[in-house]
């Protein structure tokens, strides 16, 4: 993870370098979008580094949506930045052992700050362009709910838990993504896909001994003015 953190540090820093003879202001853009979902988790024992044996993860789907600001370096780069607020969670399910098996689903409403680049080719017809980005989202957990259901013997007790000590505050992503803008005289759309990959554990490793990370994939929609 520090290795993956290290070369996105360097990327940015790399790219600002190479596009800092193009200065020329395009200007400011701000929008909005609104983003379905879906989103998984890749948890390990912190001892072992290996899945936890009879642990099962499963996708849920979640919604996110986001104020957008760019500022354009030149007609091809710029940095991108915002507010997302996104609900997402994980499905967890251990395997049926003597009639016994807990299934539980955490969710999450976060703030979420983009810092990022993005990219943009040259016009390919009717006022559409090809766009790319990457960055990093610092994410701050404000809420964490857990829903488990314990079955035994075919009886099943469900309990809830809100805002869990054993849930971090503070978690952090790589986020590439791709799509296109389109431009009218009345503002421009965005149409485009992130992948967020989670870089921090959203469990606290040393009270549950186990390293989750959170991923998802959104699927945007976006207008600016």
């Amino acid at each position: 993870m520090k290795r993956t953190v290290v070369f996105t540090i360097m990327l940015l820093l790399l790219s600002l370098a190479a596009v800092k003879p193009a200065m020329a202001q395009e200007g400011i853009k701000i929008g909005f979008r609104a983003s379905p979902l879906i989103a998984w988790g890749s948890i390990v024992d912190d001892s072992t580094k290996t899945k936890p044996e009879g642990l099962n993860t499963r996708a849920a789907l979640g919604f996110s949506f986001d104020f957008v600001l760019t500022y354009g370096f030149s007609e091809t780069v710029g940095i991108r930045t915002g507010v997302n607020i996104a609900t997402k969670g994980v499905r967890t399910e251990t395997d049926e052992i003597a009639g016994t098996q807990l299934s539980a689903k955490t969710s999450f409403t976060a703030i979420e700050i983009p810092l990022g680049l993005k990219f943009r080719s040259p016009e390919i017809g009717n006022g559409m362009y090809v766009v790319g980005h990457f960055g990093v989202n610092p994410e701050l957990n404000l809420q964490n709910r857990t829903k488990s259901t314990l079955t035994i013997g075919g009886v099943s007790t469900t309990t809830e838990t809100v805002d869990s000590d054993d849930i971090n505050l503070f978690t952090m992503s790589f986020v590439p993504g791709a799509g296109l803008d389109w431009e009218f005289d009345w503002g421009m759309l965005e149409f485009a896909a992130t992948y967020h990959w989670g870089l921090l554990s959203y469990t606290d490793t040393q009270s549950t001994g186990v390293s989750s990370r959170l991923n998802y994939i959104a699927l945007n929609l976006g207008y600016f003015f």
